[in-house]
């Protein structure tokens, strides 16, 4: 190794801002804005123009014809990765195509493919929804009669789950494939392949895309957060939750759902300019969010009414403007509530007309 692992620290700490946005989540607009990550944009833009890269990619094409798929187009708009990133996929081997990753932010690479494990484990006992477009996570059994209608009290309580992660180990066909890429990587970077037991080793206080601090491996960090670096254990594996089908809720948790998808929906419409300013020039065109929220299965008033005191509209854009009216006309809806049992005829009424002209008319819906 051209490093020890102090010093590896180090390289990592030049590109991933320590301790900032770490909290109980991870807070991406303050990591944006720190030096650090600005030197990381800068690095793979910079990458992006090597020549040294585009002309090995050529050799390695020209070497395995139609086989070569290049992962690093990306990389000229700054975003994502620490590495180059190519695949050769060569068909007859385990059906598995060969990673090949070169971090040009230190003078390692790697070699790697992918594997499966399938792992038996006992649902908890929640479940989740996919209503109007919005995936709900319900904290209560997906036997609740309060809340399915006919619970099926025979359906499997354990169920298999399939995960991927990475192997460092190839098998006699893919070695000499291996073998004649690295020798060009090599040749090309003057770099040297980083074993797993350094790459797998933790990094404190970044948070790196995908990742949750104290879940940061080194690979991550030099490489891509991509992948799972280590096999998973199945005592470490979270138990799933049960799918719930919509068609199979009671009336008034259907109700519930309703309301809350429209109160999500509001806030949603009025959060949206901002989360789309945070975002790099290249990704704002195709930006997507993946709605999803947490319930108990019941309405709470006073936590409803306090998050539609919190909402702000980020521009004078129509829908903004249409948003800010439906906001107050459901936070009066809110207001008149007693708090007391499911909630009234008329807040579902209103909120089942808001969803059904707003999901069909409004430009600013999410893809989901």
């Amino acid at each position: 190794m051209k490093h020890s692992l102090d010093e590896l620290l180090d390289i990592v700490y030049r590109y991933y801002p320590r301790g900032v946005g770490i909290t109980d989540d991870v807070n991406e607009e303050l990591i944006r804005q720190t030096e650090e990550h600005a030197r990381l944009v800068a690095a793979r833009i910079q990458a992006s123009k090597d020549e040294r890269w585009h002309s090995m990619l050529r050799r390695i094409g020209d070497r395995f014809p139609r086989m070569l798929r290049n992962h690093s187009l990306h990389l000229t708009a700054g975003g994502c990765d620490g590495c180059y990133s190519f695949t050769i996929d060569l068909r007859n081997s385990t059906g598995e195509p060969l990673w090949f990753q070169i971090s040009f932010l230190a003078p390692y690479y790697i070699v790697h493919r992918s594997c499966t494990i399938e792992i038996a484990k006992e649902l908890r006992d929640s479940f989740t929804v996919s209503f109007r477009g919005m995936l709900f996570i319900v904290s209560r059994s997906p036997l609740d009669p309060w809340l399915i209608s006919n619970p099926d009290h025979d359906s499997p309580r354990t169920v298999t789950v399939t995960r991927r992660y990475v192997a460092f180990d190839l098998s006699p066909d893919e070695q000499p494939c291996a073998d004649w890429i690295a020798h060009e990587i090599e040749a090309t970077f003057g770099c040297e392949r980083m074993p797993p037991e350094v790459g797998t080793v933790l990094v404190p206080d970044v948070a790196p895309g995908v990742r949750l601090p104290g879940e940061v491996r080194l690979y991550d960090c030099l490489f891509s957060d991509q992948h799972t670096w280590v096999k998973p254990s199945p005592s470490e594996e979270p138990a799933p939750r049960a799918k719930v089908v919509e068609s199979s809720l009671t009336e008034r948790f259907v109700a519930v759902l309703t309301v809350l998808r429209a109160h999500h929906q509001i806030g949603w419409t009025l959060r949206w300019p901002a989360m789309v300013r945070r975002l790099p020039e290249s990704e704002r065109q195709s930006a997507a969010v993946f709605l999803s929220a947490s319930t108990d299965g019941f309405l709470h008033k006073d936590k409803m009414l306090e998050e539609l005191a919190r909402m702000r509209p980020h521009d004078e854009s129509p829908e903004t403007l249409r948003a800010m009216a439906a906001k107050r006309e459901f936070e009066a809806l809110v207001a008149s509530w007693d708090g007391e049992g499911d909630p009234p005829a008329s807040m579902v009424a209103w909120a089942s007309s808001f969803l059904d002209s707003w999901l069909v008319d409004s430009d600013s819906e999410a893809p989901s």
